[in-house]
């Protein structure tokens, strides 16, 4: 379900959340971050008292949270909206924050501009779920809401100034990745293209990335963040690759 919010903000000094009764019986939740999938506990520590910094129900996430019991739950995907909480009551509501309007933050003289003031629209997605998620499919859609959509339109005046000789097929893809592997990075260096992936869930897992289009890829060789080869150089069959990912490992992998 696609939802937008338009807030017509007037007010200083203050947080607007978004707030989901799920009615989930549990004790822990899920939560994407960078480069994984995190496991949280709902209640606070009991101890919370004695710590000098208090522990809070608000967490960072990167697209998603999720709440879930055996037969039900819910997950919000969103994009560009970096906290959330499950509130530790018998509903277990999902607070998705949709902005803070701040004074000033740690460090500045004053920040005018953070109270956003003014109209303000936020769009995010609502997943029901039955069970367990699949964190690589909710990641996933995470990074289809923050990439959107590109529309182009033309006159009828325009059509035979564009038109190609050959129809383009019905669905076609640069890169295709199955299986557990949610795709962060791509990029072209001295004439290869590097690949970066990582496994969200808690079990190793195979993936399968392969070129449909025009690119021809025969070699593929594992590499650090900065591009220096830590594997041997492994041929390719039709341009497809097979990779182990082990839970939560991230592989770069550079095609040539």
């Amino acid at each position: 379900m696609e939802v937008e919010s338009t807030v017509h903000n007037v007010a200083a000094d203050h947080r607007l959340q978004v707030l989901f009764p799920t009615g989930a019986q549990a004790e822990t939740y899920l939560a994407d971050t960078p480069f994984d999938v995190v496991e949280r506990p709902i209640p606070l520590r009991a101890d919370n008292h004695l710590y000098r910094e208090l522990e809070v129900e608000t967490r960072p996430q990167q697209s998603w949270t999720a709440i879930f019991d055996a037969q039900r739950g819910l997950a919000v995907i969103s994009a560009g909206l970096l906290e959330s909480a499950i509130q530790d009551g018998a509903d277990r509501t999902l607070a998705l924050t949709l902005y803070r309007s701040t004074q000033r933050t740690v460090f500045t003289d004053g920040e005018p501009e953070g109270q956003l003031l003014g109209k303000l629209s936020f769009r995010y997605w609502l997943a029901p779920l039955t069970g367990a998620p699949d964190p690589v499919r909710l990641t996933r859609l995470g990074q289809q809401l923050a990439a959107g959509l590109r529309a182009v339109q033309l006159r009828p005046a325009d059509l035979p100034l564009h038109r190609q000789p050959t129809a383009l097929p019905p669905t076609a893809g640069f890169l295709e990745v199955d299986g557990p592997a949610v795709v962060t990075s791509t990029r072209w260096l001295d004439g290869g293209l590097e690949v970066r992936l990582f496994n969200p869930t808690t079990t190793d897992g195979r993936a399968v990335v392969r070129f449909p289009g025009s690119v021809q890829v025969t070699t593929m060789q594992e590499v650090d963040f900065e591009s220096q080869p830590t594997g041997e150089i492994h041929s390719l069959s039709r341009g497809e690759a097979v990779v182990t990912l082990t839970a939560k490992q991230i592989k770069t992998l550079r095609f040539a």
